[in-house]
């Protein structure tokens, strides 16, 4: 799977966490200003994302146990 760089606005005042990913810096500057013009008095930044980290789902692992072989009588045993 190909993951592509995106930009964000965010705001510190805001109330929900930046969710629509910008497909330019221009698109997300330009709704970073459009925000600022509808919320005065608030900072919203424009965000570039360019690294992103998961952990890789694990493989599970399936296995037949094999049956436990039964002891071995040993009649030279002198007891």
């Amino acid at each position: 799977m190909e993951h592509l760089e995106f930009w964000l606005v965010w705001s510190p005042e805001g109330e929900r966490p930046p969710r629509h990913e910008h497909h330019s810096a221009k698109a997300a500057a330009d709704e970073a200003e459009r925000l600022a013009t509808v919320y005065p008095g608030k900072s919203f930044y424009v965000l570039h994302a360019t690294e992103m980290r998961r952990t890789a789902d694990a493989p599970v692992e399936a296995c037949t146990l094999l049956k436990r072989p039964e002891p071995e009588l040993d009649d030279d045993i002198p007891f």
